[in-house]
C-alpha cells in the first residue's frame, strides 16, 4: 500500500500544481502556454520512455504477444500525434488589432475589388436566400455577389436576379465545388474589371455586414493570400441536440476554430476551411484556380501557398453563421470528405511525406491532421477492444504493476486534461471529446483506405443541409455495435468477479483494466445518447431575444418585449394584458423592420404569444439582414464539467 501511495504521489502533485497556478494565468500569456506545453511534452515523453523500455513483454511471437507489440506501435504513433498536438498548442495569435490598423480603405489603390462567390448544388432556396441576403449586405465599398448554381435551377436564377445578385452556372459538373468556383474564375477573369480578391461562402454560411471589411484588413500584407474565419452555427449539431445541451455544450467544431486555429497561425500553418474565407485572385492565378486533385480544396490551396512562399492568416472573429450538420448521418458523411481529402493529399507532392516544396513546419502540422484521421482512428478502436480481449482470453497489453503504470502515465493524462481545459477555456472534456472522437472512428478508417488506397477520382459528397425530422430516431446500425462492446466489457468484469482473473495475473493488472473498462463504459454510454437523435420541428432556427416592442390590434397598441426572433415568426411578452381580437390578427413593430402583420398562433400564460409574420417581400429581406447582423446568433464558447455532467445526468432521466 505504501508503494501505490508514492506512485500516486507524482501524479497528485503534478494535477495539484496545474490546477493551482494555471486557472490564475491567461491562456494567451505566451511564456505560460509554452512552458505549459514544454511540461505536457515532457511527461508524455517520460510516458514513452517507460512504454518502450519497462513495459513491453518479452517478444515470443505468440498471437496475445504479436498484439502486445501492434497496440504498442499505435499508441507510439499516436503519442508522436500528441507531441504535434502540443507543438501547435505552445503559443497562440489574435489578429483583431491587426485588423483594426489596417482598413482596406488605406490600402495602395484603396478598397480592393471583391467576388462574393457562393457556389450550390443541391441545397434549399431558403438556405440559399438566407446567404445571398447576408452576401449583399456587406459594409464594404466594392463588392459584387455570385450565385454558382451547379444544378441550373430557373428559381435560383430567379431568386438571385430579386435579390440583386449575379447569376453563373455550367453545363457539366466536373470536380465539384472547386470545378464550379474555377468556372466561374474563368467568367471574372476576363470581365472589365476583373476581381482583387475572391470571397467563398458555402451556399448555407451567412456572413455579417463586417465580414468583407474585417477579413480584407489582413491582406495589407503582400505575403498573405488567403485569410480565414471561424465557422460558428446558428443551430444546434447533432451533439449538442441529442444530449440536451444546446446552450451549455460548444459545437463539436469550436475546440478547433477557438484554439487549434488560432494556434497554427501563430506557427505559420493555419490553412483555409473552404466557407468564409478570402483568397487573393493574383494567387488563384498563378496556381490556375482552386485545387481540383482533393476533394477538401480547401487545405490543399493553403499548401500550394506555403510551397508558394505564401501565408494564410487567421481572424477569429464571429464573421458568419452556418448551418451544422442536422443528423448524424449528415456528421459522418461530412467528416468522412474531410478525411478523404486529407488522405487524397497525401497521394499529392504538397503532402506531408512528399518531397514536394510545402515547408517543414507546414508538413509537420499537417501530418497533425494525418494522423489524427488515421491512427487516432485506429487507437480509440483499439483502446475499447483490448480490455475485453484482457477479461476473456487474459492477453495483457502492458506488463507492469499498477503502481509504476499509475506514476508514469497518471502525470501526463492529468497534467494533459488540465492543460487541454486551460488552453480551451473549457472546451475540451475528456470523455465528451472520446466520444464524439468515437462517432467519426469507423467512417474515418474507411475513408482513409479509400483516399490512400482507392481511385484518385473520388467525387464530391455533399453534406444535406435544412433537412427536418418530426420525431426520434435511433441510429441502431451505429448504435448496436456499441451496445454489444459495453455488453462485452461488463461480462468480462462479471466473469472475471465470479470467477476469478485468468491464468496468473496480477491483482494490480486486473484493477487497472477495470479502470480502463469503467472508462470505456461511460464513453460508449456518452456516445449512444448521442445516437438517439431529438426531432427537430422548427422550419426556421429561432433566436433569443430581448428588445422593446408594441403590438397594435383594433387601433390600440400595448409595450411588449420579443424573447425569440425567427424570419417566419417571435414570441412576444406583453407588459400587460391586452384584449386580442377575434381573428387574432395583430402587427408587430419590429426595430429596424417597422410594423409587421402576423397571427396569434398560440399563448402561453396571460402574458405569452407565439406569432406567425405575414411579411411582405421587403420585411422578409429586412427580418433577415437584423437577424443575421451579428448581434443574435451565439456559440458555447466556455464549458463547465459540472453543467456537462449535470446535463448528461438530465438526458438520461427524461
Amino acid at each position: 500500500m505504501d508503494e501505490l501511495a508514492w506512485a500516486i504521489a507524482p501524479m497528485f502533485a503534478v494535477g495539484g500544481s496545474a490546477a493551482l497556478v494555471l486557472p490564475w494565468i491567461d491562456p494567451d500569456n505566451r511564456r505560460a502556454r509554452l512552458i505549459g506545453a514544454a511540461v505536457t511534452a515532457a511527461l508524455l515523453l517520460r510516458y514513452m520512455w517507460w512504454r518502450t523500455t519497462g513495459s513491453l513483454p518479452p517478444w515470443e511471437g505468440t498471437p496475445g504477444n504479436v498484439i502486445a507489440y501492434a497496440f504498442y506501435a499505435v499508441e507510439m504513433t499516436s503519442s508522436i500525434a500528441g507531441l504535434l498536438l502540443i507543438h501547435v498548442l505552445s503559443k497562440t495569435v489574435n489578429r483583431s488589432q491587426e485588423a483594426t490598423d489596417h482598413p482596406p480603405t488605406s490600402f495602395p489603390g484603396g478598397a480592393p475589388l471583391i467576388d462574393v462567390l457562393i457556389p450550390t448544388y443541391n441545397e434549399k432556396e431558403d438556405i440559399l436566400y438566407r446567404t445571398i441576403i447576408g452576401a449583399l449586405n456587406q459594409e464594404y465599398p466594392r463588392y459584387r455577389v455570385w450565385v454558382l448554381d451547379d444544378k441550373r435551377r430557373p428559381s435560383m436564377r430567379a431568386l438571385a436576379e430579386r435579390l440583386g445578385a449575379n447569376y453563373l452556372t455550367r453545363h457539366e459538373n466536373s470536380h465539384g465545388k472547386a470545378g464550379n468556383m474555377n468556372s466561374a474564375l474563368r467568367h471574372l477573369f476576363a470581365l472589365d474589371q476583373p476581381p482583387d480578391v475572391i470571397a467563398v461562402l458555402d451556399a448555407d454560411f451567412v456572413p455579417t455586414p463586417q465580414f468583407l471589411w474585417r477579413a480584407c484588413a489582413l491582406l495589407h500584407d503582400p505575403k498573405v493570400v488567403v485569410v480565414q474565419t471561424p465557422q460558428h452555427f446558428f443551430n444546434a449539431d447533432p451533439v449538442q441536440l441529442n444530449l440536451g445541451g444546446a446552450r451549455i455544450i460548444p459545437d463539436e467544431q469550436r475546440f478547433f476554430f477557438d484554439v487549434i486555429l488560432a494556434s497554427k497561425d501563430a506557427h505559420g500553418t493555419a490553412f483555409s476551411c473552404g466557407t468564409s474565407a478570402l483568397v487573393r485572385a493574383s494567387f488563384l492565378k498563378e496556381i490556375g484556380g482552386f485545387p481540383t486533385e482533393s476533394v477538401t480544396e480547401d487545405l490543399l490551396l493553403s499548401l500550394k501557398a506555403s510551397a508558394c512562399g505564401y501565408v494564410t492568416h487567421y481572424l477569429n472573429e464571429p464573421l458568419s453563421v452556418g448551418l451544422a450538420p442536422e443528423g448524424l448521418h449528415e456528421y459522418l458523411t461530412q467528416r468522412g470528405r474531410w478525411c478523404l481529402g486529407t488522405m487524397q493529399i497525401v497521394r499529392t507532392k504538397w503532402g506531408p511525406f512528399s518531397v514536394g516544396p510545402v515547408p517543414l513546419m507546414m508538413r509537420l502540422h499537417t501530418m497533425d491532421t494525418v494522423l489524427f484521421w488515421t491512427v487516432g482512428s485506429l487507437v480509440r478502436i483499439l483502446s475499447l477492444v483490448i480490455p475485453i480481449l484482457y477479461w476473456w482470453t487474459g492477453l495483457v497489453v502492458i506488463e507492469s504493476d499498477l503502481g509504476s503504470i499509475l506514476s508514469h502515465l497518471g502525470p501526463y493524462w492529468l497534467w494533459c486534461v488540465i492543460f487541454l481545459g486551460w488552453v480551451s477555456r473549457g472546451l475540451n472534456v475528456p470523455v465528451l471529446a472520446e466520444a464524439m472522437s468515437l462517432l467519426v472512428c469507423t467512417e474515418a478508417i474507411k475513408a482513409s483506405f479509400i483516399g490512400l488506397f482507392g481511385s484518385k477520382n473520388q467525387k464530391f459528397k455533399v453534406t444535406a443541409k435544412g433537412t427536418s425530422r418530426g420525431s426520434t430516431v435511433v441510429q441502431w446500425n451505429i448504435i448496436v455495435w456499441y451496445l454489444c462492446l459495453i455488453v462485452l466489457t461488463v461480462g468480462g468484469i462479471f466473469l472475471s468477479a465470479t470467477q476469478g482473473p485468468l491464468g496468473d495475473t496480477p491483482a494490480q493488472i486486473e484493477a487497472m483494466n477495470l479502470f480502463w473498462s469503467v472508462y470505456n463504459i461511460v464513453t460508449l454510454f456518452v456516445a449512444c445518447m448521442i445516437c438517439i437523435e431529438r426531432p427537430r420541428h422548427a422550419a426556421e432556427e429561432r433566436f433569443d431575444a430581448d428588445e422593446p416592442s408594441l403590438v397594435a390590434a383594433g387601433g390600440e397598441q400595448i409595450a411588449a418585449r420579443l424573447r425569440d426572433l425567427s424570419i417566419t415568426g417571435a414570441r412576444v411578452e406583453m407588459i400587460a394584458s391586452f384584449p386580442f381580437p377575434g381573428d387574432r390578427g395583430i402587427s408587430v413593430l419590429i426595430e429596424g423592420v417597422g410594423w409587421v402583420p402576423a397571427r396569434i398562433m398560440r399563448k402561453t400564460g396571460d402574458s405569452l404569444i407565439h406569432v406567425e409574420f405575414g411579411a411582405s417581400p421587403e420585411q422578409r429581406d429586412a427580418i433577415t439582414r437584423k437577424l443575421f447582423s451579428g448581434g443574435y446568433a451565439r456559440s458555447v464558447t466556455h464549458m463547465s464539467a459540472t453543467k456537462l455532467a449535470q446535463t448528461i445526468v438530465r438526458r438520461i432521466v427524461t
